[in-house]
């Protein structure tokens, strides 16, 4: 049984809280790389559900509980929302109809072992890349289950450098059920143990192939196709992963989505759009890049849906010629430009607009957010399903951004109020 003696360490917490969430009728729907970054449930295809059982286990790790009191507080959610025992449920990717198992204790057990062991393996990563010069090698320990996997115990007790390929593949836990650990180690501790470093060993690989994709791909042994993934990673890809889930889903799903998770998701998605002011502004040239900033907000996508504009994604995209180049200096020339802390605080203002408006004459849609130091408003028009060179896709893109005084907008025969107030 897996339980707790002791809270998780913070690195594990941040990491369980900043992964995203991906709905899915089967695991083998999910790359591994998704597993990396984003919660998922096999059979979990409704969001609130997910939530639940993502709430759950942060619970639990964060306060130490045991299994039981994860599955007695979970269960009742799960069942009153028609999540347990068998049903029948439509594959979306066959359309066949199948008999599936929910929620029952065993896939509780399941879920939450495989959640927190790989959660807190993610925070033993980051702390051992902390500490490696005061211990710079690993110790592999596999005999730690009733049932150890025989590739696993031939690894117990192997000592290599914190910084040997071999960690990449095979960093645990690498199955389903997994109980395999790692701990930090100096030559004192070696010798302690009478332990040498061994020679890194030379894994076979197998195929597998993906039933559901048809993908087929090289495994270490030893690797279950779903943990084949290396370590350390998550926390720094997790920006990317979230914004390229959000754009593939339908506007409405990520629109939802969005507001359901940004606050976890929001400040990694802020730091990645300030690197690119910041890395715009420092060329001083516009070469058509661009980078999301923000997500259209349930209502936005609902208003667009009730006029027959439905956009294809939820991302609003800033290319960084609205930063730097010919539109951004007619604007410093007439004193209504955006600064460049005001470009790097827009993630912030678009999640919290002081309002949306819809422009009758151009289909675009206009966010009014307060300007800084200044009695103007900032004004973001956003054309949706804008097509740009490259890449060849819709994307709902930032067209213009600039000062203006709030009552330049209250022409309601032009604007129709989406959400929010132009007022004071």
């Amino acid at each position: 049984m897996f339980q707790f003696k002791a809270l998780p360490p913070k690195q594990a917490i941040e990491f369980f809280r900043q992964k995203g969430a991906k709905l899915s009728f089967s695991w083998e729907d999910v790359e591994a790389q998704e597993h990396q970054a984003g919660h998922t449930v096999a059979k979990v295809m409704q969001l609130d559900i997910l939530r639940d059982i993502i709430g759950g286990t942060d619970s639990a790790m964060a306060n130490g509980t045991t299994f039981e009191t994860f599955q007695k507080n979970l269960k009742p959610l799960l069942v009153e929302k028609g999540w347990w025992g068998k049903a029948e449920m439509t594959d979306p990717l066959t359309n066949e109809k199948k008999l599936v198992q929910l929620g029952n204790p065993r896939r509780m057990r399941t879920i939450f072992d495989t959640n927190l062991r790989t959660a807190y393996s993610e925070g033993k990563w980051a702390r051992i890349q902390e500490t490696k010069k005061a211990f710079p090698i690993l110790i592999y320990h596999g005999n730690n289950s009733e049932h150890p996997r025989m590739q696993h115990s031939g690894w117990d007790n192997l000592a290599l450098p914190a910084d040997d390929p071999f960690w990449k593949a095979h960093f645990p836990v690498k199955a389903w059920g997994c109980k395999c650990f790692v701990t930090s180690a100096n030559q004192k501790i070696l010798d302690q143990r009478g332990l040498k470093i061994s020679e890194s060993p030379k894994v076979p690989e197998y195929t597998y192939t993906n039933k559901r994709t048809g993908e087929i791909r090289k495994i270490p042994l030893g690797v279950d196709p779903g943990f084949n993934y290396p370590p350390g990673g998550r926390l720094n890809n997790l920006p990317k992963f979230i914004t390229d889930k959000i754009i593939q889903a339908p506007a409405d799903v990520g629109a939802t989505w969005w507001q359901t998770m940004r606050p976890l998701q929001a400040p990694g998605i802020t730091r990645t759009f300030q690197d690119f002011v910041g890395q715009t502004f420092t060329d001083g040239t516009g070469r058509g890049k661009f980078a999301v900033a923000g997500f259209a907000h349930p209502d936005d996508v609902e208003f667009l849906r009730s006029i027959d504009k439905t956009p294809v994604s939820a991302e609003i995209a800033v290319q960084d010629r609205l930063m730097v180049g010919t539109k951004a200096d007619r604007h410093e020339s007439t004193g209504d430009a955006l600064t460049q802390a005001e470009w790097a605080g827009l993630p912030e203002a678009l999640a919290d607009p002081k309002a949306v408006l819809y422009d009758n004459e151009t289909g675009n849609l206009l966010y009014v957010m307060d300007a800084k130091n200044d009695s103007r408003v900032q004004k973001i028009v956003v054309q949706m399903d804008f097509v740009p060179k490259k890449p060849k896709r819709k994307i709902n893109m930032a067209r213009t951004a600039f000062k203006i005084e709030g009552n330049a907008l209250g022409d309601k025969t032009r604007y129709r109020l989406v959400r929010g107030s132009l007022r004071d």
